[in-house]
């Protein structure tokens, strides 16, 4: 008799302990499943959307480095870590990644080319000039000095770049030739060859001088002189 009652003793404590474990798991099991939540599929969508819908599901919504997707459009979400579905502890991160949509032709070099050559360049990859910096007397001609980003570099497309362009050509110099004493049809077919402007020729008389002679010129010679600059003769006739 003693031992039949502890046996139901024993059995009951063990059924006691049994529903007391199973109470502790299901509380348990009930508050971990409460305060997890599903990573919301955000593909495709705005940043700030994405974001948005993120951070309703009580995540955390962190924008990372942009990716080229051609799939994708531009700034929209082309990934995310972890993926959707995944089961995440209320307060934990998301990752986002937006696309940078599909990656151009690394950018061309543009320095040396007319301005609106590296222009047209810049129209045809998809790009546009964000800024313009101009200086003057720099170069030859009206042509892109440098440029920002650098030749070579993959960009995404709608992205800026800066030009350095020489907006007004430098001056060409030289020493002025001797002409007094020679030929004024010599002295003409030289200056013109130099880029320089011949004025009006001023004719003299000069005895002892075959007409014809220059006599005299303005600059003189072995002085600096500037392409395009106006020389004058002085002509015996």
């Amino acid at each position: 008799m003693g031992a039949s009652r502890f046996l139901r003793f024993l059995l009951a404590g063990l059924g006691l302990l049994a529903g007391c474990g199973f109470a502790i798991w299901v509380v348990l099991w009930v508050s971990l499943r409460s305060s997890a939540t599903r990573v919301p599929n955000v593909s495709d969508m705005d940043t700030a959307h994405a974001a948005a819908v993120i951070q309703g599901s009580g995540l955390v919504a962190r924008i990372q480095e942009g990716v080229f997707d051609p799939q994708v459009g531009l700034g929209r979400i082309a990934s995310q870590r972890p993926p959707a579905g995944f089961e995440l502890k209320r307060g934990a991160t998301v990752m986002l990644y937006p696309s940078l949509g599909k990656a151009v032709q690394k950018l061309g070099d543009l320095t040396g080319l007319p301005i609106s050559l590296a222009e047209a360049e810049i129209e045809s990859e998809h790009l546009k000039v964000e800024r313009r910096c101009e200086v003057e007397g720099q170069a030859d001609g009206a042509v892109v000095l440098a440029q920002m980003p650098a030749a070579e570099t993959l960009v995404a497309p709608e992205s800026a770049v800066t030009l350095l362009v020489n907006r007004t050509p430098r001056q060409k110099r030289y020493v002025m030739p001797e002409f007094v004493g020679a030929a004024e049809t010599d002295a003409s077919r030289a200056i013109r060859a130099l880029g320089l402007q011949l004025a009006t020729v001023q004719r003299v008389n000069y005895p002892g001088v075959s007409p014809g002679t220059v006599l005299r010129q303005d600059p003189s010679a072995g002085g600096p002189v500037i392409e395009a600059a106006v020389v004058g003769l002085w002509v015996s006739r």
